[in-house]
Order: C-alpha cells, then structure tokens, then sequence
C-alpha cells in the first residue's frame, strides 16, 4: 500500500520546494494560480433544476523569490545551507 504524506502548512511546501530546485539563498514565497469558471450545476440527474456554480481548480504551484520577508516567507539560507 502506498503511503500518503499531507501537507497544511504552506511553510513547509515551500521548504520542500527550495530544498527540491537547490536553492540556498533568498527569501521566498509560495505562489499558487486557481483558475475559476462559471458552470450550471445540476447536482441530481433525475432533477431538471440546474444552479448556477464556479468550478475552481489550481493551474499551478511555485515559488518566488521577494524582498521583504512576511509571515509567509521562507529564508533559503536557514532551510538549505549551501554545504560547506
């Protein structure tokens, strides 16, 4: 069986992500793109009333690099230490 590993902390996601592309400094934020679209939801097949619904799915997730750290600013430097 395949093991699951949950991640709610946006932190850690972007820790995870400087440590997986080898970055060593700068301060660093998670960048998440959702792209939204309007639909007509008919949530019983049985039933002719349709509502109308957004669908919100996520296109992409990364990081960037900032100026000005916040509370959600990961410093590469102290995550991923260039070694030696």
């Amino acid at each position: 069986m395949a093991n699951t590993l949950l991640i709610n902390n946006p932190l850690e996601l972007t820790t995870i992500l400087i440590r997986h592309h080898g970055i060593h400094r700068g301060l660093w934020s998670l960048v998440v793109n959702f792209r939204v679209q309007g639909i007509n939801y008919q949530p019983d097949p049985q039933d002719l009333a349709a509502h109308p619904a957004a669908l919100v799915a996520v296109d992409y997730v990364g990081i960037r690099e900032v100026e000005v750290a916040d509370a959600l600013t990961v410093d590469a430097a102290a995550v991923n230490p260039a070694a030696g």
